[in-house]
C-alpha cells in the first residue's frame, strides 16, 4: 500500500451477501483491503462492538463504518468510479438500488 493511502478492513461472515459489492469495488480498483470473514458461531459475541449490531462494517484506519450501500458509495466516490456527471452518478445509484431491491426479494 503506497504512503499516504488509508486502511482497509472489511468484516463480515464468509458469504458473498451484503459485502460482496464492495468487495468487487476493492477488485475493480485494484485496492488493497483485509477481508476479515467472521465465522456464524463467533457473531454473537462479536455483535455488541460492532455499529448498529449489523455487518458489513468497513474499518478505515481504524475507524468503524457501517451500511454498506454507503461505504460502496464513498469508495466509488473516492476512486471515481462514480460516472462523469451527474446522469452518470445517478445511475450508479440506481443500479446500487436495485441491487438492494433484488436481495429483499429473495
Amino acid at each position: 500500500m503506497s504512503e499516504g493511502q488509508p486502511t482497509y478492513k472489511l468484516i463480515y461472515f464468509n458469504a458473498r451477501g451484503r459485502a460482496e459489492h464492495i468487495r468487487y469495488i476493492f477488485a475493480y480498483a485494484g485496492i488493497d483491503y483485509v477481508d476479515e470473514r467472521i465465522p456464524k458461531e463467533r457473531w454473537p459475541e462479536l455483535k455488541k462492538s460492532m455499529p448498529y449490531g449489523m455487518l458489513p462494517v468497513l474499518e478505515i484506519d481504524g475507524k468503524p463504518i457501517s451500511q454498506s450501500n454507503a461505504v460502496a458509495r464513498y469508495l466509488a466516490r473516492k476512486h471515481n468510479l462514480t460516472g462523469r456527471d451527474e446522469w452518470e452518478a445517478m445511475m450508479c445509484d440506481v443500479l446500487v438500488d436495485t441491487l438492494g431491491d433484488l436481495k429483499q426479494c429473495e
